[in-house]
C-alpha cells in the first residue's frame, strides 16, 4: 500500500476509513453535558436523541440503515478504487472494561470516523475529542491502526489525556482542556484550518488548536483558529473545499468572517439552515468528483447544481440516517491516502 500521506482536502482520495453504524445514545437526564450539546443539532433531531436517550442502536433499526447508506458510500468509493477500511465493533462491555460502568451514561459512537483522529502529511493523531460522547470509540481503532499505521513510516501519536472527572460531574466545559475533534481540521497544503464552535460541550477548543500547531509547526505547518457559531458543531459543516479555488461555506456560521486563506476564492454560499442540515459536508474523491448525502429536510439540489455547473461530477447518495446524528459524508470518512496527482500543481497553500 502507498505510504500514508494527506496534502489537501481535494486531492485524490486512495485510501479511507468510513464509520460503523454503532452508537449508544448518552442517557440525557444523567449525562448532564448532552442537554447543551444537542443545541449544535436541528430541533427534530435533537428531540430524536432525547428519545433514544440510553439506548443501543442495535436494538433499534438504526445500525441497519446506518450501514445500508455506508454500502451506498462504499460502493461509490470502491467504483473508484478507493481502499476501504472499517473500524471492529465497541461494545458496552470493551468501554466499561476501559472507562469504567459510570461512563456509559456517555454514551458512545462509531458513525463518524473522521473525528476521533486526524492524518495530515505522515503523521497520524488520535484526537482527544471535546464531547464525552466521542471519547471511547478510539478503542474501535486499535486493529486498524496496528495493521496499517504501525510500520509505514508514518508519525503515530496521541494528543495529552485530559482528567475526565468533570464531563460527568454535570460541570464539564472542553474549553478547560486541549480538545480537538477531526470535523473541525481541514487540510490546505500547509494550512490547516482549525475550528472551535462556541458550544462549550463538544467540539474542539483554543486550547486544542494551540497545542496541534506545536506538533504541526515545526514541520512547517500554519494551524489558523476559525471561530465558529455555538449552533454548528464542527467546521466541515460550515465549509467544504471541492477543489483549489472552490469553497462551499455559509458565512453566517463563521464569527470572525471566513478565514483569509479563501480570500479571493470561488464561493458556493449556503444558508445556515442548509448548512445545519449538512448541505455542504460532502467529500471529493479528486478534484473533478465529489460525494454528497442529502436527507429529506435537505435534497442537495441547489449545492450540486452549483458543482454541476463548474464542472464536477455529483455522486449523490440519500444519507439522511447518518445526517440526523449531526454528520455527513466527510464525517463518515477519514482518509489515510489523499494527494494531488501532479505534486508541482499544488495550488494555494
Amino acid at each position: 500500500m502507498d505510504d500514508i500521506a494527506v496534502d489537501y482536502e481535494y486531492g485524490t482520495l486512495k485510501e479511507v476509513i468510513v464509520g460503523r453504524g454503532i452508537m449508544l445514545y448518552p442517557d440525557m437526564d444523567q449525562a448532564r453535558w448532552a442537554a447543551e450539546g444537542v443545541g449544535v443539532l436541528p430541533e427534530a433531531e435533537a428531540e430524536k436523541m432525547w428519545e433514544r436517550s440510553g439506548r443501543l442502536s442495535t436494538d433499534l433499526p438504526k445500525t441497519r440503515l446506518v450501514e445500508t447508506e455506508n454500502d451506498a458510500l462504499i460502493e461509490i468509493l470502491e467504483r473508484f478504487g478507493v481502499v476501504v477500511h472499517r473500524p471492529t465493533e465497541v461494545t458496552r462491555e470493551l468501554v466499561v472494561a476501559n472507562y469504567g460502568e459510570e461512563w456509559l451514561v456517555n454514551g458512545f459512537i462509531q458513525t463518524y470516523s473522521r473525528d476521533p483522529m486526524f492524518v495530515v502529511g505522515d503523521n497520524v493523531i488520535e484526537l482527544a475529542p471535546g464531547a464525552p460522547l466521542r471519547r471511547a470509540e478510539i478503542l474501535g481503532y486499535r486493529k486498524l491502526f496496528a495493521e496499517r499505521v504501525e510500520g509505514s513510516g508514518a508519525k503515530w501519536f496521541q494528543m495529552p489525556v485530559v482528567d475526565a472527572t468533570s464531563m460527568t460531574s454535570g460541570d464539564y466545559d472542553k474549553n478547560d482542556h486541549a480538545a480537538l475533534e477531526g470535523g473541525d481540521l481541514l487540510v490546505l497544503g500547509r494550512t490547516i484550518l482549525a475550528g472551535t464552535t462556541l458550544n462549550p460541550t463538544v467540539g474542539s477548543s483554543a486550547r486544542g488548536v494551540a497545542w496541534l500547531a506545536t506538533i504541526l509547526g515545526p514541520q512547517g505547518y500554519d494551524v489558523e483558529q476559525v471561530r465558529i457559531g455555538p449552533e454548528f458543531l464542527h467546521l466541515d459543516v460550515c465549509l467544504s473545499i471541492p477543489r483549489d479555488g472552490l469553497a462551499i461555506a455559509c458565512p453566517g456560521a463563521f464569527v470572525d468572517g471566513l478565514p483569509s486563506a479563501l480570500d479571493g476564492w470561488d464561493l458556493i454560499e449556503v444558508t445556515t439552515r442548509q448548512a445545519r442540515l449538512l448541505a455542504c459536508n460532502g467529500l471529493p474523491i479528486d478534484p473533478d468528483n465529489y460525494i454528497l448525502g442529502y436527507n429529506d429536510d435537505e435534497d442537495g439540489s441547489m449545492v450540486r447544481g452549483e458543482l454541476e455547473a463548474r464542472g464536477i461530477t455529483v455522486h449523490a447518495i440519500p444519507f439522511g440516517n447518518h445526517t440526523e446524528d449531526g454528520g455527513s459524508i466527510r464525517c463518515a470518512t477519514h482518509p489515510l491516502v489523499r494527494c494531488l496527482a501532479d505534486p508541482h500543481a499544488r495550488g494555494r497553500t
